[in-house]
């Protein structure tokens, strides 16, 4: 773990001044504030097998309806996805929703995850708002850092198999992240608004989000996801 991280986990708290133990199950647009001991609680390691001697690594999140969302490419062609928790408990979980456009997963476990949902808010993330990213640290504790929103963009870019040329509407963000870290979650005020799914390669501490997708900010929706998906070929 970095020096800046250890700058960035102490001084988040004081910067949004917020305590812990928020009711965070539920979709919610109030402005209330992230929450950054909920929002630790409720990221977890995602661990994605069968694509070579390698197991990728990613960062994700439980969300209402008992699903965790992560970014696409963390689990594509995996045979085998698990989800370690905050105690470092492991659950297999099978992917119920793959989009490699927008490079957006949706994983349901096999049994309750030690992880409350937090909140997702359906209002787009804008320019000048303050918030909350946690990513897995090297013990395996979620960590959260201060993430600022620099810019509202709609990214040109490709799908995960740099294939097909696509869109991706989101946000650039000023926060340093690392390997391992795509899919953790970008919480502003009233709930968590898109997913890490770049670093930028040109500009040192930032990184690039998508919106949520509208099918996992509606309850009927989430609910109905429960059979496993086509993860497609590996990366």
């Amino acid at each position: 773990m970095t020096a800046r991280r250890r700058l960035a986990t102490a001084t988040v708290v004081a910067l949004l001044g917020v305590a812990a133990g928020c009711d965070l199950g539920t979709t919610s647009d109030d402005a209330a504030e992230p929450d950054p001991v909920a929002i630790t609680e409720a990221t977890v390691r995602i661990r994605a097998d069968g694509c070579g001697p390698r197991v990728e690594l990613g960062t994700g999140t439980a969300i209402p309806d008992g699903l965790v969302i992560t970014a696409a490419h963390v689990v594509a062609g995996a045979t085998q996805v698990e989800i370690v928790d905050r105690f470092g408990a492991t659950v297999d979980a099978d992917v119920v929703s793959f989009d490699p456009d927008l490079d957006v997963a949706a994983l349901r476990p096999a049994r309750d995850i030690a992880s409350p949902p937090v909140v997702l808010r359906s209002e787009r993330g804008q320019q000048g708002e303050r918030g909350v990213v946690a990513v897995i640290s090297a013990d395996g504790s979620a960590e959260p850092l201060a993430a600022d929103v620099l810019q509202r963009v709609t990214v040109r870019t490709t799908d995960i198999y740099l294939e097909q040329s696509v869109e991706r509407p989101g946000l650039r963000i000023g926060v340093g992240i690392e390997p391992g870290d795509s899919g953790a979650m970008v919480h502003l005020p009233g709930g968590g608004v898109g997913i890490i799914w770049s670093r930028s390669t040109t500009t040192d501490d930032q990184a690039w989000t998508v919106d949520l997708p509208a099918e996992l900010l509606d309850t009927a929706t989430r609910r109905s996801l429960v059979d496993s998906v086509d993860v497609g070929r590996c990366r």
